[in-house]
């Protein structure tokens, strides 16, 4: 009688242990969205956004550029005068890995530039920014796109500083692979 009391607990205690060391690695979970890592950029949206603007912000830098778009519209939506959220969902029609985007993609996102240009509140960096994608998206995706990408780079150089200009590379390697860290200065 002993034995099968001994095994019952020893199964219990076992179950039990395992389930503790299961939940040591479960990390905490907000929504489906978890696995994106964390990201934050400072913007002068409204506080109430901003963890909305941030989880955008992730999934448009693990390319879930279709989710993305739709947090950055949610983000609008609650914050029509967000000008980093119109910058963002700009952002979400540039696929450099893959599809240029089509033309009514660059309509789209030069409609979100413009309202983001005229966003009542924004510091210089944010400025910055949407200049830069302006450049990408210019005239609803008017001129060759190598060159809307090369002058997107350019622009975004200002808004990168105080970055190394190694980091520039790897940040503008997405728009153009052969990026070469010489042409950034030293900061």
């Amino acid at each position: 009688m002993k034995f099968p009391r001994f095994l019952l607990l020893a199964t219990c205690g076992l179950a039990v242990g395992i389930v503790a060391q299961d939940k040591q690695y479960q990390h905490p979970s907000s929504g489906s969205d978890e696995g994106f890592g964390r990201v934050h950029m400072d913007v002068s949206c409204a506080p109430l956004v901003a963890a909305e603007f941030d989880r955008a912000l992730a999934l448009l830098h693990n390319f879930w550029y279709v989710r993305a778009l739709e947090r950055f519209n949610q983000v609008i939506e609650n914050d029509p005068g967000c000008a980093m959220a119109y910058w963002g969902a700009a952002m979400t029609y540039n696929h450099p890995f893959w599809d240029p985007p089509s033309q009514a993609d660059e309509a789209a996102a030069w409609a979100l530039v413009q309202k983001g240009l005229s966003a009542p509140e924004t510091s210089a960096r944010e400025r910055l920014y949407l200049a830069a994608v302006a450049a990408l998206y210019n005239d609803a995706g008017a001129g060759i796109k190598s060159t809307r990408d090369q002058n997107y780079r350019d622009a975004n150089g200002g808004s990168l500083r105080p970055i190394s200009r190694r980091r520039n590379c790897f940040v503008l390697w997405i728009v153009n692979p052969r990026c070469d860290s010489r042409r950034f200065p030293r900061f």
